[in-house]
């Protein structure tokens, strides 16, 4: 029998309403129904009474269900509202079992940190609660925040001289018992109506912050649980207070006797907001409405004013990364989606990465920063395109991103000057450059097969009409017409779509690679690795998918990031391709292989069946079978898939008369556009 019980909340508790007025009427409308029968002399033993009765005895039992599954954290949304939870993970059927249960697992946890003694199996059958809501309540009410705090402390053997407290090794039960009290809490915090954590338990959790070993606690109690929303924002919130009314001072010498938990490693960052990060993290929606909040505007304060002990700005920059990436969408209205706070979450950080100060106050953040920009690489494409210089917003209109076909997420306006200061300085993480560089690369490969799909079907469409017209036309001469209309396409508009396109990718590619100090690769002595991996992603770009039509090219970045860099051994080194010695000319490669392949991909060099002059197909030393052929599944292989055969033949069917009826090199507009790119940005981010 399955464990599993679901109940839609909006149907439950409209049930328990009607039933409250319902149980109420029935005793009245029994009562004047049996005056009026018995005026005629009728006896009349109504169940009136007894059916009120009932239905009021039930519906404590039916709120108590619903609370239990509002409480549940790892409850699921299933269809139609219902929301489906395990209960065999509520071992406490009713509040009076979890209270017993809380009680006696809590005089046994204090005498065992009394003691010194605490045991696995103690924390074993506690550990068995963790998602049980009747004994997290009562958990939480049999040991007060400051009671929990001090037990938390004792159990690091706080109190002790130096000699008797616990290395990092000999702590596995204590991190243990931390981490199940944390998803206690968090399971105690998601109660709702009967069993929910008193109002002011925030306030008693605080309370006393300024004090390391509170901090160390709370810390700890708020680093592994699945809090409720408004629990942990308001939390947040107050611990934000009280760290702007009293901001660390790092300079301060410490008692490292009175340092908390284990006696060999740092606690971390202690101040008040320190406790809050990871958290905050785990939490994205959380992380979205304190970052957003009008009146505190925390993120200038923490990234700016801050100061972070040893590597705590890493976990902040994590905070930052999930808010401005978890949640993508283009839902209305703006102020309230998801999607729009990321936007403007993600366009202030990379704004306040620019400056200098913020710089070295979050060392440790660019991997961060490289994240944000990947996720918004469109956003970052057109401002750095038109040299903007916009203060931190978000992109609202009906359309984001008017390179791509559908609608995108809301974007997140950027000053492109400042954020090329940002960039040159998150390039010193190799890793950082990488994401950039793989967003770009996949963005442009997305951006010019949507461009070849789009010319793909003008052809099909002028052909249709063509061959509407000419019913009576031979097989030969309905190829001979498409090949006609193709060429007329991609010889005229469809070239220049693709020279506009490639020279805003361009500028864009300059700017990434002036960042990255490999502007001419043969130089970039200190930044050999980042120069590596552009030349790994020009290589590469022709073989990632480009995604189906619609789909933010943000999710796809880790998977071109894997297919990019995962095996940096591009083989055939002894066959250097010409100019590739310099970001132009690898450039002027990659974007001659994209243009090549998605044109190839959308039939746009003929019918390979015909073949069609412009086709490989044409040429036997090209066609499958010969040493030349270059081509697999019907399509460009891209040039590290490429044998030293293959990459000769490939060189020269681009440089033949045939293919070039519909393709054009985009050399010339890569070099305007990297002209473009060096006369706008010279001097900014260096």
């Amino acid at each position: 029998m399955s464990s599993m019980v679901g109940i839609n909340p909006t149907l439950m508790t409209q049930l328990i309403n009607g039933m409250k007025r319902v149980s109420g009427t029935i005793p009245d409308v029994g009562l004047q129904v049996e005056r009026a029968v018995t005026a005629l002399g009728v006896e009349l033993y109504g169940p009136a009474h007894a059916i009120g009765r009932q239905m009021s005895e039930q519906i404590p039992a039916l709120q108590g269900r619903l609370d239990l599954i509002l409480a549940e954290p790892d409850r699921k949304s299933g269809k139609a509202g219902i929301l489906w939870a395990n209960e065999s993970d509520w071992l406490s059927k009713s509040p009076a079992e979890g209270a017993a249960s809380a009680k006696a697992l809590a005089t046994k946890l204090r005498e065992q940190i009394k003691t010194h003694s605490l045991d696995a199996k103690t924390v074993a059958e506690i550990e068995r609660h963790k998602n049980d809501p009747y004994f997290a309540i009562a958990f939480a009410k049999e040991i007060l925040p400051r009671e929990l705090k001090a037990l938390i402390n004792k159990v690091y053997g706080a109190g002790l001289p130096q000699s008797g407290r616990p290395d990092q090794r000999d702590v596995r039960t204590q991190d243990r018992l931390l981490t199940m009290l944390s998803k206690i809490l968090g399971t105690a915090s998601r109660g709702v109506g009967s069993i929910k954590l008193a109002d002011d338990y925030a306030d008693q959790l605080v309370d006393g912050i300024e004090n390391p070993q509170d901090a160390f606690a709370v810390k700890r109690l708020l680093q592994d649980g699945q809090f409720d929303h408004s629990f942990l924002l308001t939390v947040v919130r107050k611990l934000y207070d009280k760290d702007v009314a009293h901001p660390p001072d790092p300079s301060l010498p410490r008692d490292a006797w009175a340092k908390p938990g284990p006696k060999d490693i740092s606690p971390g960052d202690l101040s008040p907001m320190g406790t809050a990060l990871v958290p905050l993290a785990h939490h994205p929606a959380v992380a979205q409405d304190f970052f957003t909040d009008p009146q505190r505007k925390p993120l200038a304060y923490l990234m700016r004013q801050h100061r972070w002990d040893g590597d705590a700005d890493a976990d902040l920059g994590w905070a930052i990364q999930e808010a401005g990436t978890k949640f993508r969408d283009h839902d209305v209205p703006p102020g309230n989606s998801r999607g729009y706070k990321s936007a403007l979450i993600a366009s202030w950080a990379a704004h306040f990465w620019s400056d200098a100060k913020v710089q070295k106050n979050l060392p440790h953040t660019r991997a961060n920063l490289g994240e944000i920009l990947a996720q918004y690489t469109g956003d970052l494409h057109r401002d750095l395109q038109s040299f903007s210089a916009k203060s931190p917003a978000v992109v609202t209109g009906s359309d984001p991103d008017k390179n791509m076909q559908g609608v995108e997420p809301y974007g997140a306006k950027f000053n492109a000057p400042d954020v090329k200061k940002a960039m040159t300085w998150a390039f010193a993480d190799d890793d950082a450059f990488q994401t950039v560089a793989a967003a770009h690369g996949l963005y442009s490969a997305k951006v010019l097969d949507e461009l070849a799909a789009k010319i793909a079907k003008e052809v099909d469409a002028d052909f249709a009409a063509w061959r509407k017209s000419n019913p009576e036309a031979t097989r030969q001469q309905l190829d001979a017409a498409r090949q006609d209309i193709l060429e007329e396409r991609t010889s005229r508009s469809g070239g220049a779509e693709f020279s506009r396109a490639t020279r805003g990718l361009g500028m864009t590619t300059w700017v990434i690679t002036n960042a990255a100090n490999i502007t001419k690769i043969g130089e970039a002595k200190e930044s050999d690795a980042r120069a590596a991996a552009f030349k790994e992603m020009t290589e590469k770009v022709v073989g990632l998918a480009p995604g189906p039509q619609g789909k933010f090219v943000g999710l796809l970045v880790d998977e071109a990031k894997s297919a990019i860099f995962g095996k940096m051994d591009s083989g055939h080194e002894d066959q250097a391709r010409q100019d590739a010695d310099t970001a132009m000319g690898a450039a002027k490669h990659m974007f001659t292989d994209l243009t090549a392949a998605t044109m190839m991909r959308h039939g746009l060099f003929g019918d390979g069946s015909v073949p069609a002059e412009t086709h490989p197909y044409r040429y036997k030393d090209f066609s499958p079978g010969s040493k030349g052929h270059f081509m697999v599944n019907g399509e460009i292989k891209s040039w590290a898939d490429m044998n030293a055969d293959e990459r000769e033949a490939y060189d020269e069917w681009l440089t033949l008369d045939g293919p070039g009826r519909v393709f054009g090199r985009p050399d010339d507009a890569i070099a305007l556009g990297f002209k473009e790119a060096e006369t706008n940005y010279s001097g900014h981010g260096s």
